[in-house]
């Protein structure tokens, strides 16, 4: 008669338990925030094992460690226990679940929760949570079975199947989470995208002794390339520029480069000017250590009188109405941003009438094929030998054509840009 009742009991609280894990499934199947997420899984554990309190643990593989993401009167992440160390600490090693009947009697016991809390801690029970191939992403703890007792074999069974529906919807919720933040990041990416390039000048002078185009093609979402000109009556300032390094810093310090550019035109006399005052800002709180190298160019439109300066920058080439190529000579310059009491060089030159300039930064020579091959000065050289009579907008569309057919299926890894000009004179 007794084996009939026991026999009954087991199935009658069988019953409740393969209730209670239907019940927690769908509870944490229909939540897929994790902040959210994490709170249903404690007070379930609590409410499944019949405890009075719970506690979840997140592993962090980087670190070895543990850290409290919901407890009842513990603050998120305020405890942090390393791999191996403490009742969960051991279980997040063995992945082995641990039942202590006596958590004071328990050497690995940390009664400090206990002291900070009035909380008195008599059993623990405590379990991995893995995912469903097999990798820890938590531990769950719950402490105190209602009415004095231990924790029962049938209660490590319990919260071992508890855990394990856990851990997949801890890893899904996860997933989610980092999809979410992805797409955020790339929101923010394009937005960022958009106000640089909304930055750069679009309308190019329309003069008709000159004709500019230029084009930037960033390696990432954003980068660290610019350029920039301006009008200023018979005047025409041009500049590009190359930050060290590539994404969002990049682009920071590329857009204050141009606004320092924008400004010194406006009070300085000089191209060897305007640097040195450019790089005299860049210098100062330069945290990141950051640095630009920059060509900039002054063109009197009337006389065809060409002066600049160099900051450490690929030097241009000079197409000459002929069709011949050379670089134009300048000194090497120092990039800016590295020392505030460079001394840097106005030169000049003079252009004939068909005669034009095309700057570039090293994302175009230094592009590689899939063969690991630079697409080098001279490929560059070669190309611009065939521009004779172009216009700017053909120019560049020509040589960024050039490197294209060049590159192939490779990725880009660095910034593009090219300006091209020509002086057609009176």
């Amino acid at each position: 008669m007794d084996g009939a009742r026991e026999g009954r009991s087991q199935e009658a609280s069988l019953v409740r338990n393969l209730n209670s894990l239907l019940e927690v499934s769908k509870a944490l199947g229909g939540e897929a925030r994790l902040d959210s997420l994490l709170g249903v899984i404690v007070g379930k554990a609590t409410e499944v094992m019949d405890a009075e309190r719970s506690s979840l643990f997140i592993f962090d593989e980087a670190s070895q460690t543990l850290s409290i993401r919901m407890s009842e009167d513990v603050a998120q992440g305020q405890i942090r226990i390393p791999l191996g160390v403490g009742i969960a600490g051991h279980v997040a090693k063995t992945r082995e679940p641990l039942n202590v009947p006596d958590a004071y009697a328990d050497p690995r016991f940390n009664p400090k929760f206990d002291r900070d809390t009035g909380f008195r801690t008599r059993s623990i029970l405590c379990a991995p949570a893995l995912t469903n191939t097999g990798k820890l992403i938590g531990v769950i703890q719950v402490l105190n079975k209602a009415g004095h007792a231990a924790f029962t074999p049938e209660d490590e069974r319990l919260l071992l199947a508890f855990a394990s529906i856990a851990g997949i919807a801890l890893d899904r919720a996860r997933l989610v989470e980092a999809f979410l933040e992805k797409e955020k990041i790339e929101s923010s990416l394009r937005l960022a995208h958009d106000i640089q390039m909304g930055m750069l000048p679009k309308h190019f002078p329309q003069r008709p002794e000159i004709d500019l185009f230029a084009t930037l093609r960033p390696a990432k979402t954003v980068g660290g390339d610019l350029y920039d000109f301006r009008l200023d009556g018979d005047r025409l300032w041009f500049v590009v520029g190359d930050v060290s390094g590539k994404g969002v810093p990049a682009a920071l310090f590329m857009a204050v480069t141009k606004v320092l550019f924008g400004v010194s035109v406006e009070v300085e006399s000089s191209p060897a000017a305007v640097m040195s005052r450019v790089n005299r800002a860049l210098c100062r709180e330069n945290e990141h250590f950051l640095f630009v190298s920059a060509f900039l160019g002054r063109l009197d439109v009337r006389t065809g009188e060409l002066e600049y300066a160099n900051a450490g920058h690929n030097l241009p080439y000079r197409l000459r109405g002929d069709g011949s190529v050379s670089t134009l000579p300048a000194s090497p310059g120092l990039v800016m941003g590295v020392n505030d009491e460079f001394v840097y060089q106005t030169e000049s030159t003079r252009l004939e009438a068909g005669d034009g300039i095309f700057l570039f930064t090293d994302g175009v020579t230094e592009a590689i094929d899939t063969q690991n091959e630079l697409f080098s000065e001279a490929r560059l050289e070669a190309c611009l030998e065939r521009v004779k009579g172009w216009s700017p907008v053909e120019i560049v569309a020509g040589a960024l054509h050039a490197l294209d057919d060049f590159v192939g299926e490779a990725a880009q890894f660095d910034d593009i840009t090219a300006l091209a000009i020509r002086y057609r004179a009176d």
